[in-house]
């Protein structure tokens, strides 16, 4: 993918992205699993896994940045916790229909090409009753931030790795066809409102 994809973007993210005040939400979102087996998409270099509950006992890890894997395989993970990294993109899951019990991402859906591709690809691969558990930024409540992010939106993608500010993530995910068991909106503290409204969730097939 390139210098800056490979090295400087995951670089980039364990060092940004592992912060006390985004965690907050990781924490909040992970806690709830209640799973003893979970798919993550956009895995990246491995910041969630602190974050899991004891009942969770594997990770199958997506991600489509070989660099972000690398950086995580250099940890040392002390937790117990089976990992199972897949290097690839989550526009096709290498998974049969209706085999996992749950999949989680955070900060993922914003920089997923063909985001629709992706979550119709979660909705096949979870069993019935399935939970997507979600943590993203994406589209504002308000029509005034909305307008900034549609105008910084081509900067934030070519910067951020194809990050996108201004994608509407509750009408995406009922879209593929998700019930939601809860949604949470809120402004991240002390971010930007562009890049600061978060939604958090559960989702189930």
């Amino acid at each position: 993918m390139g210098f800056y994809t490979d090295v400087v973007l995951p670089f980039f993210y364990d060092t940004s992205m592992d912060s006390a005040k985004i965690n907050e939400g990781r924490q909040s979102i992970l806690n709830k699993i209640t799973e003893d087996e979970i798919l993550e998409i956009g895995f990246g270099t491995g910041i969630n896994i602190k974050f899991y509950p004891e009942n969770v006992k594997k990770i199958i890890g997506l991600d489509v940045n070989e660099g972000m894997l690398k950086q995580f395989n250099k940890k040392k993970l002390k937790n117990g916790i089976e990992i199972q990294s897949i290097h690839q993109d989550g526009e096709q899951l290498p998974f049969p229909e209706d085999t996992i019990c749950g999949v989680t991402s955070t900060y993922t859906l914003c920089s997923i090409k063909n985001i629709e591709s992706a979550l119709s690809e979660i909705y096949r691969v979870l069993k019935p009753g399935g939970r997507y558990y979600f943590l993203e930024h994406g589209l504002a409540d308000n029509l005034k931030t909305q307008k900034w992010q549609h105008r910084l939106n081509p900067i934030q993608k070519v910067w951020a790795g194809g990050c996108n500010l201004n994608r509407d993530i509750k009408s995406l995910i009922n879209n593929a066809g998700f019930n939601f068991i809860e949604l949470n909106n809120y402004y991240m503290k002390r971010d930007p409102k562009i890049v600061g409204y978060m939604y958090e969730g559960i989702a189930v097939k």
